[in-house]
């Protein structure tokens, strides 16, 4: 999903409560975790346990968010 003008707002991806990313800084320690372009995450080397949930969020007054499921397939 590709995100344009976002002016001052801040776009943020969390899983659960964990901020993952805030604007362009990386706010979790996973060195497997980037962003992409700006907006798009990429998680390197996936999991099973990095399935789940999600949340890209643009805070502002009334914030707006999106969730997207991972699904991590076996090879």
């Amino acid at each position: 999903m590709a995100v344009e003008g976002l002016g001052s707002y801040v776009l943020a991806w969390k899983r659960g409560i964990a901020i993952l990313t805030a604007g362009s800084v990386k706010v979790t320690p996973d060195p497997r975790v980037r962003l992409v372009n700006g907006y798009s995450l990429q998680i390197r080397d996936a999991v099973p346990q990095d399935a789940g949930d999600y949340i890209c969020q643009i805070a502002m007054l009334d914030p707006r968010e999106i969730t997207h499921h991972v699904e991590i397939l076996g090879k």
